[in-house]
């Protein structure tokens, strides 16, 4: 029978909370419009957006040509380049900070992190996996998870579009997407150098340089570098934290010598270079070529250890984890409260022998504070490598515009971490991965009095080995000496080849009415071989993908897909500064297979694809003469087969679920009075998962790392004529609400919500050569995590990942 945790009435009040949600955002956001349009008539200010930095046109490509964003009917948040430097967005996924409806989801601590947007993610840390919420960067897609996060220098805008883009966008955008703009090469010399030192020794360096060559060819040359110590201080081996009676109670001893550096944890350091080239062919043809290259040094996985419980019912199901109160002393509890042996207990007893700590007696001893003990802890183990070029063709005929991209990118990485985040020898955690993506894109736009199309071909080839496993070296305690650590790599080597053609097109049926009608047929092939090896302890570093060893799982299979991908939409003008739209969307991601440990069924490999129609109505609007922009939609999803990512103890498994999504979003830019800017946005969404399979009892659930609420404030005054240049003063808020780590929704797995507050200070030359800020980010040092894993069931205790401390820097900037 089928355990439905909503019933039919349930449903409805849901149903009405989400209207009634709905309609407080709309009163509380109606009458400040009518309060600033008020307040500009009153004082004549028409003309004071051209001194906005919020309120900047911004031209986006969201459908394959430049348009104003305003003008186009898709949710769409995007920044400047400018913005995003003055906001102080550093890296790809703090824009998430200033976007309703997007959150991140991620693994290893933070090191390996993408957006989720609108309650569409997927927390399957395996590298071969993709993500349903794409990210490219000028056009070229990032097929790598661990691609998504990156250092946002020398940017010129990023578009974040929500709702599916299956139609004009080549991959994986089932969800949305995330398109980042790089600056391009000048026909005037110019360039910059920043320059940022701050909290835990943080050096920052960026600069780039531009200018023609000839008189039809120019150049780019940008790069950066960034490091800072780690902010997770570590106090292993000096402090172990665990009862020295403990030490000798166990015959190998709990506190074995430190196979780690005891290192502090969340250190980062990273190189990354960009060289560009423009080329003029005749006054109707351009040739841009992007090289570049990333290196990123990190610690092992910056996460720390939290005791919990697992509960078992009388049939040996795990169905809730709590997290173990101060006086706990049960491993595990069964029906009735009966104390429960854990199953990786050496002593194989019923008791924790330290009250609240797991099973070996650890106790964090801040708890979500910046102090731990790990044993496995080194500064410099996270290795990663990226380097690619994308070449974009373009070239107009008389009505016709022809588009070539071409991209290749190359990606290699190594990260581990200490499987239980403790001073206790147990297990670790590697994950490795070399994967090669190339795309191929030919397009054609065109336009008539009234109506426009775009038409075109995508091709993808996606080549991607990957390691991921666990392991414990010699000094474990679950080794018994020298020679018998040992390793169980889940090894998988998945080739991906993609075809699709697409078009789209637009016709003015009046002059205020649009109608956009768009298709994407593809065909896509997979190739997989994936085997499970227990193998003798050989260091991470030494692995390669034909280490010689017993096989515990061997699978292959080949798959082919066929789907279509649509858009149906109306555009609605009721005046030149109002845009109303209602749109379908379909958006298909293809089916692809798991990578699970020893004792993974060949059955619970693959999974299929997974089908998202999407339903909105939105409107964008600027009022008030342009001082005020007010932007908004409202959305339903229907999920059929949502690929739901889970861990289960010692794997990470994808099954196909059905899911449904409702949502709202508001955004507010304005400028009520000269030389003031304020931001305020909000998304709000309820998503739930049907049917998973807990225990052998089918539950709703959320989806992971989907919080019910986002929000972000930003308020930016500047004070003219200081010092021979302008002062601002920006404040800045975001806000996200609870969510869970883990697709079982058991109590220990939801993290409470949390808000952020950041300041900055910066003083600018009146002709901006010269800039200097000081900034403070997390003012307010707000405690709170982001990533988790339930190991209950391994050590009595889960993973949890911190959003980083209070941070202060001082950068300075020159232009030239």
């Amino acid at each position: 029978m089928i355990n439905n945790r909503k019933s039919a009435m349930e449903r409805h009040s849901k149903l009405k909370s989400f209207r009634k949600n709905l309609l407080a955002c709309s009163l509380m956001v109606l009458p400040s419009v009518g309060a600033i349009s008020q307040a500009n008539a009153q004082d004549g200010s028409e003309d004071r957006a051209s001194g906005s930095l919020l309120l900047d046109q911004i031209v986006v490509t969201a459908q394959k040509r430049e348009e104003n964003s305003q003008d186009v009917g898709i949710a769409i948040t995007a920044f400047s380049g400018e913005q995003i430097d003055k906001l102080g967005v550093e890296n790809s996924i703090e824009i998430s900070k200033f976007t309703p409806g997007v959150s991140l989801s991620g693994s290893f601590a933070g090191q390996q992190q993408q957006f989720s947007i609108r309650g569409v993610t997927q927390n399957d840390f395996n590298d071969h996996v993709e993500a349903p919420n794409a990210v490219y960067i000028d056009e070229g897609y990032v097929a790598m998870q661990q691609g998504q996060i990156f250092a946002t220098f020398d940017i010129d805008r990023v578009e974040v579009l929500k709702g599916p883009q299956g139609t004009l966008f080549g991959r994986n955008a089932t969800g949305g997407l995330v398109h980042f703009i790089t600056r391009k090469p000048t026909d005037e010399f110019e360039g910059f150098l920043d320059a940022t030192y701050g909290s835990y020794d943080h050096v920052r360096l960026e600069g780039a340089i531009s200018g023609p060559i000839t008189n039809t060819v120019r150049a780019r040359l940008s790069g950066m570098f960034n490091r800072h110590d780690g902010y997770l201080e570590n106090a292993y081996p000096d402090e172990t934290f665990v009862p020295a009676a403990l030490v000798s109670g166990l015959e190998n001893g709990i506190v074995a010598q430190p196979s780690g550096a005891g290192a502090d944890l969340g250190g980062d350091s990273t190189w990354a270079l960009r060289g560009q080239l423009a080329a003029d062919f005749g006054d109707n043809s351009e040739l841009n070529i992007s090289t570049f290259w990333t290196k990123t040094e990190t610690s092992v996985g910056p996460y720390q250890s939290s005791p919990t419980v697992a509960i078992f019912d009388a049939a040996g199901g795990h169905i809730n984890t709590i997290y173990a109160g101060p006086g706990e002393t049960r491993e595990a509890i069964g029906p009735g409260g009966v104390a429960l042996n854990g199953p990786f207990d050496l002593d194989a007893d019923t008791a924790r022998p330290v009250a609240g700590g797991d099973w070996f007696g650890y106790i964090d001893p801040d708890g979500n504070d910046f102090l731990t003990s790990s044993n496995f802890a080194f500064d410099d183990l996270g290795d990663f490598e990226t380097y690619g070029a994308t070449a974009n063709f373009k070239t107009e005929f008389e009505n016709v515009t022809f588009t070539s991209v071409t991209d290749f990118k190359h990606h290699e990485k190594f990260q581990a971490l200490d499987l239980e985040a403790a001073p206790v020898d147990q297990f670790f955690w590697f994950g490795q991965a070399e994967i090669d993506s190339f795309t191929q894109e030919f397009r054609l736009n065109g336009q008539g009095e009234r109506y426009r199309w775009v038409a075109g071909f995508f091709y993808l080839n996606i080549e991607a080995q990957s390691i991921q496993g666990f392991g414990a070296i010699d000094s474990s305690i679950f080794a018994s000496g020298p020679g018998t650590g040992f390793d169980q790599p889940r090894i998988s080597d998945l080739d991906t080849e993609s075809y699709s053609l697409f078009g789209q097109f637009e016709y003015d049926l009046t002059d205020n009415v649009t109608f956009i009608g768009g298709l994407r047929g593809t065909i896509e092939r997979k190739e997989y071989d994936f085997e499970v090896r227990t193998t003798p302890n050989v260091t991470p570093l030494a692995w390669d993908f034909d280490n010689p060893f017993s096989i515990d799982v061997a699978f292959e299979d080949q798959t082919q897909d066929e789907f279509l991908t649509a858009k149906a939409q109306f555009d609605w003008r009721p005046t030149d500064d109002v845009l109303l739209y209602a749109s379908f969307n379909r958006g298909v991601k293809a089916g692809s297979f798991n990578s699970g440990g020893a004792g993974t069924l060949a059955a619970e490999i693959p999974y299929d694809k997974e089908i998202l129609n999407a339903y909105e109505v939105g409107f964008k609007s600027d009022l008030a003469n342009g001082l005020l922009r007010f932007n908004g939609a409202v959305y339903y999803y229907d999920y059929k087969d949502y690929q739901a990512a889970r861990w289960t103890g010692l794997s990470n498994i994808i099954q196909n679920n059905d899911s449904t999504v409702y949502g709202a979003e508001a955004e507010i830019i304005t400028s009520p009075f000269e030389n003031f800017d304020l931001m305020v946005s909000a998304g709000y969404v309820d998503a739930e998962v049907k049917g998973v399979n807990i225990a052998g009892t089918l539950h709703d659930v959320r989806p992971t790392f989907s919080p019910e609420w986002t929000a972000s404030g930003l308020a930016r005054y500047t004070v003219p004529d200081v010092a021979g240049g302008d002062v601002a003063l920006q404040a800045s808020i975001s806000y996200q609400s609870a969510i869970f780590h883990n697709l079982t929704n058991f109590d220990a797995t939801r993290f409470d919500g949390w808000k952020v507050v950041d300041l900055k200070l910066g003083w600018e030359s009146q002709n901006a050569d010269w800039a200097l800020d000081v900034f403070a980010k997390n003012v307010f040092d707000e405690r709170y995590n982001v990533i988790g894993f339930d190991l209950s069931q391994l050590c009595g205790c889960n993973e949890e990942a911190q959003g980083k401390p209070r941070w202060w820097g001082v950068s300075v900037r020159k232009s030239f």
